[in-house]
């Protein structure tokens, strides 16, 4: 194990105590722990992250880059299919 010291503000040292007594962990216990926790959360959240590019890796392009929205054309295509015989 390697040595770490860190300064917590006083209310987090008197909660980390407090907890620390009624579990009958001691501080460094539970301070491990919470690192512990954090790290698997990030470690989830970057597996997620590469999961997620490659999804979008994998899909079919939809169009060329140059494809932009007409707000004209739009409205035309619009009004064909609702104009006609009522």
């Amino acid at each position: 194990m390697i040595r770490k010291q860190i300064y917590l503000p006083a209310q987090e040292d008197s909660r980390l105590k407090q907890i620390a007594k009624s579990q009958g962990r001691s501080e460094a216990a539970l301070i491990r722990e919470a690192i512990r926790q954090r790290l698997d959360e990030e470690d989830a959240r970057d597996a997620s992250w590469q999961r997620l590019k490659i999804l979008l890796a994998s899909l079919p392009a939809s169009g060329k880059s140059s494809d932009r929205f007409d707000r004209n054309e739009a409205y035309a295509d619009r009004t064909k299919r609702h104009d006609g015989p009522r």
